[in-house]
């Protein structure tokens, strides 16, 4: 089970504080949040050397020293399983800003300036947190709450899909995640997440939390309804003569049971968390088609799985007539195809650092650049196949595995996913309009003709590849790697390979992906003497007389 932790502050007070802006991020990476960790260890040694020199008054200081190494004791046993909890992750992001933020404004004092100095230049580095991390931790929670239709309440009791993992939020925790939720536009989570406060209210906060609980429901019941809530402007000025931040539970007692009948009559009628499933699919999004494919109401029938197979391929290389490959077949038209063990831990483990403090956020193709989007939560790097022999192994083995050449092959991609890290709905194929605005390198090599996805780890749970056309999700499996073609053989790109990166519950997720150009490819998939791409072989064939074999 993972660490327990037990954090104090309010996340609400970030927009008030200052910090530099500075270009490091670590919530889409759980190898960057991972490395980030180390730096506090150095900011409790600069505490303790300011602690020595102020001994008669920092009892205060001395106490949340006492509770930071004890918690960071925990962890270490925990390993790096500590990491593979998004709660966990996030928490880790909270300590790191406002909590530090909280501790360095105790230390300016005029004795202890230089801990205190080497402190504030420590936390000033460009690779630390700052608070927009908080914001993607919340963001990471709140998008594996909607696509998976995880409860609430089980989230904050750190139940992630049915797995206790220990880690508990407590009331400011889930006010502050309700807070942005309803920023986000999603009010039935941030209904559900003011409840949730609200039941977690200790006695000691019930002054200070609970009339800004009830502000926020009031608030959040008129754009729900979309009009003015029933007594709303009473309730709002009743709200006004209370004291928010009286800090004794006895004071204003009488208004405080009134703020609380208040909440009773408010949430009397309940609100679903998330909408009915849908029954008709064709009246879906892209993205609720991604979003159900995730979370498996979308998946194949029994009749659609029958005519898919397993076996062994040897016939694109000789070599492989000694070393055949284990496919497995996800999808005839168009082809899908996932290959088990096709990649060695040493190679893996030479990829890790060929890439080792490489990684940066990952973009996607905008109007007319490449910008970075919460539609892709990751971070990546590219590695030319010059730069190891293993590379160039690996692409000898992707040319075997598709029967494609690999001479006009992208560069290598190395990506991580972070907290609730994923790769909403998308195509691997450039639009014509990316050709035209010149976003596309080297567009003489053509569009990507196919598509080798390599699996490097595991994933506890959560982080398949969903494909809503084909009604297939591939949950990572470490050694594997999955191909399709992106484009039909005519040359015109593939609508049906939509596909989209699901969000990470647990876990850290390590891919490769190799693109493939279509130039010189002509000899390897020529083009049919139909447009199949307005026109399937089963059309074809049904309009000719003929059968299929």
């Amino acid at each position: 089970m993972l660490l327990k932790l037990k954090l104090f502050g309010l996340l609400a007070v970030l927009a008030a504080l200052c910090w530099s802006d500075v270009t490091a991020e670590f919530y889409s990476s759980v190898h960057a949040m991972s490395k980030v960790f180390r730096y506090e260890q150095q900011m409790l040694q600069h505490m303790q050397k300011f602690i020595a020199d102020n001994e008669s008054k920092l009892d205060f200081l001395r106490a949340r020293l006492d509770e930071f190494e004890r918690e960071r004791s925990q962890a270490e046993q925990s390993g790096v399983t500590y990491f593979e909890s998004p709660l966990n992750k996030y928490l880790l992001s909270k300590r790191l800003t406002l909590d530090w933020e909280h501790i360095a404004n105790l230390m300016a004092a005029a004795t202890g300036a230089k801990p205190l100095s080497r402190l504030q230049r420590l936390r000033q580095r460009e690779d630390m947190p700052n608070p927009r991390e908080l914001e993607g931790a919340i963001d990471g929670l709140l998008r594996l709450q909607y696509i998976y239709r995880l409860q609430t309440k089980h989230v904050a009791a750190g139940i992630l899909d049915g797995v206790s993992y220990g880690t508990q939020l407590n009331a400011q925790h889930c006010l502050d995640i309700a807070e942005q939720a309803a920023r986000d536009e999603h009010l039935q989570l941030a209904h559900a997440w003011l409840l949730e406060a609200n039941r977690r209210l200790l006695d000691k906060d019930r002054a200070k939390l609970l009339p800004v609980i009830l502000e926020q429901l009031v608030k959040l019941k008129a754009r729900l309804s979309q009009s003015e809530s029933r007594g709303m402007n009473n309730t709002l000025e009743m709200l006004k003569n209370i004291e928010p931040g009286s800090e004794s539970p006895l004071d204003n007692w009488e208004e405080l049971n009134q703020v609380q009948k208040q909440i009773e009559e408010l949430t009397a009628n309940p609100v679903d968390e998330h909408a009915p499933l849908p029954e008709d699919l064709t009246k879906l999004s892209d993205f609720e088609l991604y979003r159900h494919t995730c979370n498996g109401h979308i998946r194949p029938t029994p009749s659609e799985l029958r005519q898919l197979r397993c076996g062994y391929m040897t016939e694109t290389h000789p070599f492989l007539l000694l070393a055949p490959l284990k496919v497995e077949e996800l999808s005839h038209d168009p082809l899908l195809v996932l290959f088990h063990d096709v990649i060695y831990q040493s190679e893996i483990d030479t990829l890790m650092r060929l890439a080792k403090n490489k990684i940066h956020r990952a973009t996607v193709t905008g109007h007319n650049s490449s910008v970075v989007s919460n539609a892709r939560t990751s971070q990546f790097t590219f590695l030319p196949k010059t730069r190891h022999k293993v590379l160039r192994t690996i692409d000898q083995r992707v040319a075997d595995m598709t029967d494609l050449h690999l001479e006009y092959a992208e560069d290598h991609q190395l990506a991580n996913y972070g907290i609730g890290g994923h790769y909403a709905q998308h195509m691997d194929w450039f639009y014509p309009i990316t050709f035209e605005t010149k976003q596309v390198s080297n567009p003489e090599m053509g569009n990507r003709i196919g598509t080798v996805l390599f699996y490097l780890s595991d994933v506890e749970q959560g982080g398949a590849t969903a494909f809503p056309a084909l009604k297939q999700l591939l949950r990572p499996k470490k050694h594997a790697a999955a191909f399709w073609y992106n484009l039909h053989a005519s040359g015109v790109g593939d609508a049906r390979t939509m596909h989209g990166a699901c969000p990470i519950i647990v876990g850290s997720k390590w891919v490769l992906n190799r693109w493939i150009r279509e130039f010189v490819q002509s000899d390897r998939r020529p083009c049919y003497q139909w447009d199949d791409s307005k026109l399937t072989l089963s059309q074809v064939l049904e309009l000719t007389g003929s059968q299929l074999e």
